[in-house]
């Protein structure tokens, strides 16, 4: 079973959905006004969040599969790029993204800063506590760091449901990606500028781990 599915359910709530659409709504404003940019054309990579739904709620159109030959604004939210085997599929992973951009389009995603906090090295991630409908769930990150590669590690998250029952869903193999290191796989695919948000930080409700923007224009 997907890790998505229980993220369909938390989007399923309405309290959720508004709370953060909204938010996501004023944090988008400010994000593109910052970055003199006008979103038209838009495709999000990885999981359903507030941001895609921000949008769509602004009445835009947001792609999940690829429907036109470029954008100009990609969603890379929720450490996308950190769901990798290698540095080398890491960079793959990024370039495949770059090629969907028009001239001047931008990406926004999201990194942890695993160089102070090292989460991947430690077995226990990240742990939330989501109230959907008034059924309580806790989301425990289990990590098991792979012993030949200190940057990468194995995720399982468990969901535990009121008192009676838990679900695991493996996530698979991720890789640690620091913003220097995103910086360069940017800049070696054409990238014009770059930078990492001072002011904004990103959350999904699932998350309890804050995560910084880092944006780059093409």
């Amino acid at each position: 079973m997907s890790f998505d599915s229980f993220i369909e359910t938390v989007w399923q709530d309405s309290a959720i959905a508004n709370f953060a659409v909204k938010k996501a709504q004023r944090q988008l404003s400010q994000i593109f006004l910052e970055l003199n940019h006008k979103p038209i054309t838009i495709y999000n990579v990885g999981h359903k969040n507030a941001a895609s739904l921000a949008l769509e709620a602004n009445g835009l159109a947001v792609d999940t599969q690829v429907q036109h030959q470029q954008y100009d604004t990609i969603l890379a939210l929720d450490e996308c790029f950190t769901y990798s085997d290698s540095e080398q599929e890491q960079k793959d992973s990024v370039n495949s993204v770059v090629k969907l951009l028009k001239p001047g389009g931008i990406i926004l995603t999201s990194l942890r800063d695993y160089r102070n906090n090292p989460v991947h090295k430690r077995n226990l991630g990240d742990t939330s506590y989501v109230n959907i409908d008034n059924t309580h769930y806790v989301v425990v990150e289990i990590n098991k760091p792979i012993a030949v590669d200190n940057q990468s590690w194995e995720q399982t998250n468990f969901v535990i449901c009121n008192d009676d029952s838990a679900t695991a869903y493996e996530l698979g193999k991720r890789r640690t990606l620091y913003f220097k290191q995103l910086a360069k796989y940017c800049n070696d695919a054409g990238c014009k500028q770059f930078g990492v948000l001072k002011e904004h930080f990103w959350k999904s409700p699932w998350k309890r781990s804050m995560e910084h923007i880092a944006w780059s224009r093409f």
